[in-house]
């Protein structure tokens, strides 16, 4: 019994002593990798810049006591048992493309060593305005130099060896900054120049240990066995001789026949003034660049007696306005060659066509003879005249004998004023035979139509048909002309003036419908589907004879619609006729031959921007217009 009792004794002491020695469970710290956010990687598809929020899931996190990146200290935002937050400290850091490699250190309350540790990428952007080259490397006066790099924006002035270019003349974009290069003195043929930018951070050299090569043209010693005469060509040698613009001599533009950067020929023109005395020795001057700068090429002398106008000598022919490549009536042309200022007039297919404006040296303009007869291109004679009507050259020239003209707008007249835009007005009747839109205004002003301004027309009384009394002449004098209209139900048509006596109204003048009657010109129209090939080529401006296409017309009113066939859409050709006098006066109409046809032409339709091609209708606030080309013979019946 004592020994039973004696061994319960040892085993309550001993369990006493065991909960003395027991210790409490220490609470370390512990973060789950997978839960950093954002873990930013070396190639820079997840980033952390500089005050990014960083957020970490884990164990115990209420425990730590410091977080660090490169070693310098996070702002814990908070932290919790399960979840800590805090932001990437200020670092010293270069702005670059690629991100910079850190080391992210978690610590613990409870021991000096990290917890936690890992690689982490901190992306400094780069928004410092940085320079990586400019273009071209050489140039003169006005050329255009280009500034390359990267937030360029914040550039705020630009030097030239040390002077300012005028804001007005930077174009500045985050990419580049443009201007043109200011004029500098010149110390020879190269001279180098350096350019800085300057902006809020600073200066940059634009052109470091490249500068900017400045161009000018040098002149070899200048030196002549005997006085230039009226017609004498002469070779200038030196340096950037082809940067020359133009030539003078006491004052008088010289003709520049040829430049090379190593030469530079001229020639004396027939047109220069006499001096007193006839021989004269001045400076040639030579200008460059943009603004016009200017160099000495020597002294040089000219005997200016007149010889007798020089004969003219053909270069090349060309139409004023580049958009055309082919030649066709109506259309300015300019002829280059060399003594141009003496031709007095030129003639085409036999046709006298006068000049336009004053000639000079090196060209003459005139105006393709509207007469000229035939529908197809044809070779015709190109002659000058000079000295009272001798021949001077002939060429040999393709014409298309009839108009086209690129780039027609025309708006729409409404059926009511509160539908009317006052622009309209300003685009509103294409005249046929000059190729332009007129305005209600010029339409009334000048009495394009002065048969439809009266109350009862006198010439056209019913639908296409013209009055009893009515004359070929009466007929002919007005030029016919077409326009656009949108009904009440909004649809969009092009109109024969001749069709319906309540067109014309569909227009307004200072507010005031026009006259509710027929305009006089008989104008049908046929939507052309049945010939891609003629189709294509309208669209490409390659038709080279009128009546390539001759099918005829049926429609007074060609409608637009939301596909083609009874309807035109953008894209779609129209053929279009103008009935002559005789079937007009006799039958009326459409035309049931092509002999009762006086002019056609075709419209090709390039856009529709006043109309809504998902509804095929005018749009209801009768705002944009048509875009279009067109294609108009010359008098094909009479």
């Amino acid at each position: 019994m004592f020994k039973r009792l004696a061994y319960i004794v040892g085993i309550l002491a001993l369990l006493t002593a065991c909960q003395k020695k027991a210790v409490e469970p220490v609470h370390i710290p512990a973060v789950n990798a997978k839960t950093v956010t954002p873990m930013p990687d070396e190639s820079g598809s997840v980033k952390a810049f500089i005050g990014t929020t960083v957020k970490a899931s884990g164990f115990n996190l209420d425990r730590v006591s410091s977080v660090t990146i490169g070693g310098v200290q996070a702002e814990i935002l908070s932290q919790s048992i399960k979840e800590i937050e805090f932001t990437v400290p200020a670092l010293e850091l270069a702005q670059s493309d690629n991100p910079h490699l850190q080391m992210l250190e978690i610590f613990s309350k409870d021991s000096e060593e990290p917890i936690f540790k890992c690689n982490y990428f901190i992306t400094v952007p780069v928004t410092d305005a940085l320079v990586s080259g400019f273009s071209p490397a050489s140039g003169t006066a006005g050329t255009v130099v280009t500034v390359s790099g990267r937030n360029l924006d914040q550039i705020t002035g630009i030097d030239v060896n040390g002077k300012s270019v005028s804001v007005d003349d930077l174009t500045i974009a985050a990419d580049k900054v443009q201007f043109p290069m200011p004029a500098v003195e010149p110390s020879g043929a190269s001279t180098s120049v350096a350019i800085a930018a300057y902006w809020v951070g600073g200066t940059i050299d634009v052109t470091d240990q490249t500068p900017f090569e400045y161009l000018a043209p040098v002149f070899s010693a200048l030196s002549q066995s005997a006085p230039a005469k009226i017609g004498d060509e002469f070779t200038l040698t030196g340096e950037n001789l082809d940067l020359v613009d133009a030539l003078t001599w006491n004052s008088q533009e010289l003709l520049i026949l040829s430049k090379e950067a190593k030469s530079l020929s001229f020639k004396i023109p027939s047109a220069i003034e006499k001096t007193e005395p006839a021989v004269k020795a001045a400076n040639l001057v030579a200008s460059y660049g943009t603004p016009a700068q200017s160099v000495n090429a020597g002294e040089f002398s000219v005997d200016t007696t007149p010889m007798g106008p020089a004969k003219p000598a053909f270069t090349s022919i060309a139409n004023v306005d580049a958009a055309y490549s082919l030649f066709y009536l109506g259309k300015e042309l300019v002829v280059k060659g060399e003594n141009m200022a003496t031709v007095e007039k030129f003639s085409v297919d036999g046709i006298d066509a006068p000049l336009v404006g004053a000639a000079t040296d090196v060209e003459a303009h005139f105006v393709m003879p509207s007469t000229i007869s035939g529908t197809a291109k044809k070779d015709v004679a190109l002659v000058a005249y000079y000295n009272s009507g001798e021949v001077a050259f002939t060429e040999t020239i393709s014409v298309l004998p009839f108009y086209y003209t690129k780039g027609l707008k025309i708006c729409t007249g409404s059926n009511s004023k509160s539908t009317y835009p006052a622009a309209n007005a300003e685009a509103a009747f294409l005249l046929l035979n000059e190729g332009r839109v007129a305005s209600v205004s010029e339409w009334k002003t000048k009495e394009l139509d002065p048969f439809a301004l009266q109350t009862t027309n006198s010439v056209i009384t019913a639908a296409g048909k013209t009055a009893a009394g009515a004359t070929a002449q009466q007929y002919y004098s007005v030029q016919p002309y077409y326009f656009l209209t949108a009904s009440s139900a909004h649809k969009l048509a092009f109109q024969n003036p001749a069709n319906s006596a309540s067109q014309l109204k569909t227009f307004f003048l200072d507010g005031v419908a026009l006259s509710a009657t027929y305009g006089t010109p008989s104008i049908y129209a046929r939507i052309i589907t049945d010939n891609a090939d003629f189709v294509a080529a309208a669209k490409a401006g390659t038709v080279t004879d009128i009546l390539s296409y001759t099918t005829l017309a049926g429609s007074a009113a060609p409608a637009f619609g939301t596909a083609e066939g009874s309807t035109w859409v953008a894209g779609s050709v129209l053929g279009i006729q103008y009935v002559n006098f005789a079937h007009a006066h006799d039958t009326g109409g459409k035309p049931t031959a092509m002999e009762n046809v006086c002019r056609q032409g075709f419209i090709v339709i390039k856009s529709v921007g006043c109309g809504d091609p998902a509804t095929g209708l005018a749009l209801t606030t009768r705002e944009g217009y048509i875009e279009f080309d067109l294609y108009w013979s010359n008098e094909l019946t009479k």
